[in-house]
C-alpha cells in the first residue's frame, strides 16, 4: 500500500471548511425531517384511532341496541309468550353475530318457586326446576333464597339447554350486576368470564334491561324494586364484537383497550350492603359490578381482561409521541354507547417501533453527508495526486512482478491439485467439486458393479514380509487399474485384498454390463500372468451384479466417492459365495450378456440375507 505522501497544514483549509458547512447543514436538515416525520407518523396514528373509534362505537350500539330493542318489546307486551319471544329474537340473533345469548328473566320470589316450576313443566321439559352451578360445574337445584331470576326464554335454545332455568342471581358477579340495573332502572353492561352452558374461559359482555309491571317511570330506589318483573339479557363474545368492528381495518401493531367506566375512576358499589334485601342461604354477593373493561391484542387476536395495572400500561405506551403523563390522553377517545361515556385507548405493540421508520430523514442526511465528501474527497485527492503518480507507477510494477510469479506458483499447485484429486475421484465428480458443489449424490437406474477377491492372501501375507506384501498387492491393483482405465471403468475402492470396480458412473453408457464382463475375463488372465512372475499361486474370485445403486461422496477429510444400495451387497455376495477362479453372476448381468457371452448355469445357491438365488459362471465371449 502507498503511504500517503506529508503535506503543508494550511494546505487542508479549504477541505476542513467545506467539510464542517457540509455536515452542520446535513444534520440541521436530518433533525427537520425527522420532526416531519413523526408529526406525519402521529396524524396517521390518529386518523386511524378516530376510524377505530367510529367503528367500536357503531358496533358496540347495535350490539346493544338488539337488547334494548328486547327490553322495549317486553315493556310494550306484559305477556310474551315463549313462540312470541323465539319469532322476535330470530332477526338480532342472525344480523348480530357475536349475539350469544337473548334470554328473559322472571323475578321469582321464593314462595312462588314451587308454582313456578310446576307450571313450567312441559313435554319437552318435563323435569323443569329452577337451578344454579354445583362445585363441579354441573346443574344442581338452586339452594333457597329470596328470590329467584331464571332464565325462562332464551334463544338459541338449541345451544343453550343447560341455562334454560339458570338461576343468575346465584352467581355473586351476576347478582350484583342484576342489583345495580334493577335499583337505576338503566341497562348495566358488565364482563363475564365464561359461558353459562360450559363454563368456558372466554370472555363475554353482559347486558342487562330491568323491566316493571309498570310504564310509568319510577323515581325512588324502593318503588324499582317493588314492582321489578325481571329482566331482559343478552351476552355477547368479547372477541367477535371486536373482530367484527374492527374487520378491514388497519389495526396492525396496536392493541385496543376498552372500558365502560370513567378514566381513573374506583369501581362503584352497585349496592350497599345495608340497602340489599334479606337473603336467606344465600352465596355471597359482590359489592361491585366489574365494568366491561379488555383489552384486544390485534396481534394475535387475544382478548384479555381488563385492571388497573393494564390500563396505566397501556395509557402510557401510545404511539403518539407527544402523551405526557400523568393523564396520558393522546391516545384516549370517548364513545357514547347507548347514552353511557366509554373509553377506548390505543396502545402500541413492541413491534411498532421497528415499524417506525425515519427513511426521509435518514436518506436525507446520507445524501448531505455524501454531497459534502465527494467534493471534499476530490480536493484531497487533487492535492496529493501529482506528487503520488510516479511512486504508484513503480509500486504498480513490483506489484505486477508479484502478481505474476504469484500466479504461476498457483498455476503448478492448481495442477498438482488436480491430478492428485483425479487419482482419487473421477474426472466428472472432480469437476462438479470445483463448482463448489457441496452435496453430491445422485440415483443411477442401472450400473453393473464387480468385486474381485484375491484368494489365500492371508495365509500368503503370514508367510512373506509386510514389504513384500504391499509389493504384491500394489502390482495386483495396479495391474487391475490399467484394466479399468482401457475398458472405460470407474474403480471406486480397494478393502483389504477385495478390489471393487462400476461401469456405468459417473457418466451413464449403455454397454456398462460387457465392459465389466470384458475386464473380468482380462483380470482372469491378468491374475495367471502375476502368478509365473511371483511364483505364487495367486488365484480370485469375481461376482458381478446389475441394478440401481446411489453414488456420492462421502467425508470431509480423505473422502471417497462410494457406492450404495442392494446391487452392491448382491455384487459382494456374488464374489464371496463364488468359485474359485471362476466369474459369478446373477440373472440379470446374464440377460444383459447372453447374446455375446457363454455362460453355465449354477443353479439356485443361497445367499446370505437373500435366501436362494440363480446363478451363473460366465465362461467367455461368443465367437461369430
Amino acid at each position: 500500500m502507498l503511504k500517503k505522501l506529508p503535506l503543508p497544514w494550511f494546505r487542508y483549509i479549504p477541505a476542513g471548511l467545506t467539510l464542517s458547512l457540509g455536515i452542520g447543514l446535513s444534520v440541521f436538515t436530518f433533525a427537520i425531517v425527522w420532526n416531519w416525520e413523526n408529526g406525519r407518523w402521529d396524524y396517521e396514528t390518529h386518523r386511524r384511532m378516530d376510524d377505530i373509534s367510529i367503528a367500536l362505537e357503531r358496533q358496540l350500539n347495535s350490539d346493544l341496541d338488539a337488547v334494548l330493542a328486547l327490553s322495549d318489546y317486553m315493556k310494550a307486551f306484559r305477556t310474551v309468550d315463549k313462540s312470541s319471544f323465539a319469532r322476535f329474537v330470530g332477526r338480532p340473533l342472525s344480523v348480530h353475530p357475536s349475539l350469544q345469548i337473548l334470554a328473559w328473566l322472571p323475578r321469582i320470589p321464593d314462595r312462588d318457586r314451587a308454582d313456578y316450576e310446576a307450571q313450567n313443566q312441559t313435554q319437552n321439559q318435563p323435569k323443569f326446576q329452577i337451578t344454579e352451578l354445583g362445585l363441579q360445574g354441573q346443574p344442581i337445584p338452586a339452594r333457597q333464597r329470596s328470590e329467584y331470576f331464571p332464565a325462562l326464554y332464551l334463544e338459541p335454545a338449541a345451544t343453550n339447554k343447560n341455562v334454560l332455568g339458570f338461576d343468575f342471581a346465584s352467581q355473586p358477579q351476576i347478582r350484583a350486576a342484576l342489583s345495580r340495573g334493577r335499583d337505576t332502572g338503566e341497562m348495566v353492561v358488565t364482563s363475564y368470564m365464561g359461558l353459562i352452558q360450559n363454563n368456558s374461559s372466554e370472555l363475554n359482555l353482559l347486558a342487562i334491561v330491568p323491566i316493571y309491571e309498570t310504564s310509568t317511570k319510577l323515581t325512588t330506589v324502593a318503588s324499582r324494586r317493588q314492582l321489578l318483573q325481571g329482566f331482559v339479557m343478552g351476552v355477547f363474545r368479547g372477541k367477535d364484537v371486536l373482530q367484527t368492528s374492527l374487520k378491514g381495518r388497519n389495526t396492525d401493531y396496536l392493541n385496543i383497550y376498552i372500558s365502560s367506566e370513567a378514566p381513573d375512576k374506583p369501581e362503584a358499589s352497585s349496592i350497599s350492603r345495608d340497602s340489599r334485601p334479606p337473603v336467606r342461604q344465600d352465596t355471597p354477593a359482590t359489592s361491585q359490578v366489574n365494568e366491561f373493561s379488555v383489552l384486544f391484542q390485534s396481534d394475535s387476536q387475544q382478548l384479555l381482561p381488563g385492571s388497573a395495572e393494564l390500563q396505566h400500561q397501556v395509557k402510557s405506551n401510545c404511539p403518539i409521541l407527544n402523551n405526557p403523563g400523568p393523564d396520558y390522553t393522546a391516545c384516549r377517545r370517548r364513545l357514547k354507547i347507548s347514552d353511557r361515556d366509554w373509553y377506548v385507548y390505543i396502545s402500541a405493540s413492541r413491534e411498532i417501533r421497528k415499524n417506525r421508520k425515519h427513511w426521509r430523514s435518514w436518506g436525507t442526511l446520507t445524501m448531505g453527508m455524501l454531497w459534502t465528501f465527494i467534493p471534499v474527497t476530490y480536493m484531497l485527492t487533487a492535492l496529493s495526486r501529482t506528487a503520488q503518480i510516479e511512486k504508484l507507477a513503480q509500486e504498480r510494477a513490483r506489484q505486477a512482478s508479484q502478481l505474476h510469479d504469484a500466479y504461476k506458483q498457483l498455476e503448478a499447485e492448481q495442477t498438482k491439485s488436480d491430478r492428485l484429486l483425479l487419482n482419487v475421484l473421477p474426472a466428472a465428480i472432480v469437476q462438479r467439486l470445483k463448482h463448489n458443489e457441496n452435496n453430491i449424490a445422485e440415483s443411477f437406474s442401472e450400473v453393473t458393479v464387480m468385486f474381485a477377491d484375491i484368494v489365500g492372501f492371508t495365509e500368503l501375507s503370514s508367510r512373506i514380509s509386510a514389504t513384500a506384501v504391499v509389493e504384491v498387492l500394489n502390482d495386483i491393483f495396479s495391474a487391475f487399474d490399467h484394466l479399468a482405465d482401457r475398458h472405460g471403468l470407474e474403480k471406486i475402492k480397494t478393502i483389504g485384498d477385495a478390489y471393487m470396480v462400476v461401469g456405468g458412473l459417473p457418466t451413464p453408457r449403455k454397454d456398462h454390463a460387457e465392459a465389466i464382463a470384458a475386464m473380468a475375463i482380462d483380470m482372469l488372465q491378468e491374475i495367471r500372468r502375476l502368478s509365473l512372475q511371483h511364483s505364487e499361486p495367486f488365484s480370485i474370485r469375481i461376482g458381478i451384479h446389475t441394478g440401481p445403486v446411489v453414488a456420492g461422496v462421502i467425508g470431509l477429510k480423505k473422502f471417497i466417492y462410494d457406492l450404495w444400495g442392494d446391487t452392491v451387497n448382491i455384487a459382494s455376495r456374488m464374489e464371496s459365495h463364488g468359485i474359485t477362479g471362476c466369474i459369478q453372476v446373477t440373472v440379470e448381468t446374464q440377460e444383459l450378456l447372453k447374446d455375446k457371452y457363454t455362460f453355465q448355469k449354477r443353479g439356485a445357491i443361497q445367499i446370505k440375507g437373500k435366501g436362494y438365488m440363480i446363478t451363473y459362471l460366465l465362461t467367455g465371449k461368443k465367437d461369430y
